[in-house]
């Protein structure tokens, strides 16, 4: 992503804000100052607090946040933050308990039943919600059903979050900071409600239709579609949309793809090309035309810029090159000359995703294809192996002209690629990430 400083500084002192905006609010209420770590224990609650209300924000897929540092990017920050915030929350009674062991009544069912159910109960769903997060594949938790865990288990957090410290009453006391309080949780509920039912009544109205599945090599599909009784919206190269394939948007089954199509299309005609890696992309490579569906977006900053004096080096593997192969195609039906370097990364060469229409658009375009093949064939002469430092240097153009650099691809080869970059000097604001491994 590309963060302009003044941008980065407004939006690291907004977080910075939020972040101590609990504890500050509450340490002007008429509570007493206590001892040390007594009040560093607390504070780290209301910091946890203010995370955790942020966390449903980040999710929202609101455009003011989207346009600003990508969607994808703001949805790998929920989940580092998501860790923070339960390091936070659990040092919170860890800090009180050993600081004053007569704290440990807050969990004593015989002191107070429901205060201490409620605090246990906060206490596993925090783990409980961590743990589906990073592990959901291993616990056999399909996406789907996943989202439903996910957004029950926040709500029950942020409810507890937000009356844990309203019933203590020392600092969060008085009509006015136990309002602002209620409000804040309030608040955080209504981004849910507004992106989970608000959202989808809406698109209800804006239905799409599969018209087209085209089968592609290394086993993808194209499916094309055009909207249904509307106009449409339009998109950039290297965006990418939530796709429901149903004939209803209120439904668990909601997917992020990049689109494959020119953006010169649209509106009036949208592809995304899927591999059958999950159980969504499996059944969704083989259905039939007629279906409807409905889309959310467009979304991402994984964007070329317009100024054609800056060129592209896109670095993909797999299935990865569709945002690439997007803003190639719009390249070619915009008569674009930028000079343009493909490092495409694959296992094997019959499983090149528009092997063809790559090699045909390197008549139109300022074009060059490196492919890049873990298991070439006999009479392979081009680069093998893997993608990394030592490629990379022998292979990034090395003139006097800016480029960006667009990565995306599997998790290891991204994380490698990252780190080449960045070894060989490539600036930070010169490399764009687009990455969909999200839970």
């Amino acid at each position: 992503m590309r963060y302009p400083l003044i941008r980065a500084l407004a939006w690291s002192l907004g977080l910075l804000a939020f972040a101590l905006g609990p504890m500050l609010l509450a340490y002007l209420g008429p509570g007493q100052p206590r001892e040390f770590w007594v009040e560093m224990g607390v504070g780290l609650g209301f910091v946890g607090l203010s995370l955790l209300l942020l966390q449903f924000l980040l999710t929202g897929r609101y455009d003011q946040v989207a346009e600003s540092f990508g969607l994808d990017s703001m949805l790998q920050f929920h989940k580092q933050l998501g860790l923070i915030a339960l390091v936070l929350i659990l040092a919170h009674p860890v800090v009180l308990f050993l600081t004053d062991p007569d704290y440990l009544e807050y969990l004593d069912p015989r002191v107070n039943f429901l205060r201490a159910l409620s605090l246990s109960g906060v206490t596993g769903a925090l783990l409980l919600l961590v743990a589906t997060s990073l592990w959901r594949v291993t616990f056999r938790l399909n996406y789907e059903w996943w989202r439903v865990v996910h957004g029950s288990l926040a709500s029950f957090i942020l409810l507890i979050g937000i009356v844990h410290p309203i019933q203590v009453g020392h600092y969060v006391a008085g009509p006015w900071l136990v309002g602002l309080f209620a409000a804040m949780g309030v608040g955080a509920l209504a981004l849910l409600v507004n992106t989970r039912v608000i959202r989808p009544w809406r698109m209800r109205r804006r239905p799409w239709r599969l018209v087209e599945v085209r089968q592609e090599r290394g086993e993808a599909a194209t499916l094309v579609f055009e909207p249904d009784g509307h106009e449409g919206f339009r998109f950039e190269p290297g965006q990418f949309a939530w796709l429901t394939l149903n004939d209803t948007p209120f439904t668990l089954q909601q997917h992020p793809f990049s689109f494959s199509s020119s953006a010169d299309e649209a509106p009036g005609r949208l592809e995304f090309t899927i591999k059958g890696e999950g159980d969504f992309s499996t059944w969704a490579r083989q259905v039939d035309p007629g279906l409807t569906a409905f889309l959310e977006g467009p979304f991402g900053a994984f964007v070329p810029p317009r100024d054609p004096e800056v060129g592209c080096v896109m670095l993909v593997g797999g299935v990865g090159v569709t945002p690439c192969m997007s803003m190639l195609r719009t390249f070619a039906d915009r008569g674009d000359t930028r000079p343009l370097v493909l490092i495409y990364a694959n296992e094997e060469l019959e499983g090149v995703i528009f092997r063809n229409e790559i090699e045909e658009l390197r008549e139109s375009l300022d074009l060059e294809v490196i492919h890049v093949l873990e298991e070439p064939p006999e009479d392979w002469e081009g680069e093998e192996g893997l993608v990394d430092k030592d490629l990379l240097a022998r292979l990034l153009p090395d003139d006097d002209r800016v480029y960006d650099h667009f990565v995306c691809g599997p998790e290891p080869m991204m994380d490698a690629v990252e780190k080449a970059l960045l070894a060989l000097e490539v600036p930070q604001r010169r490399i764009l990430s687009e990455r969909f491994n999200m839970v």
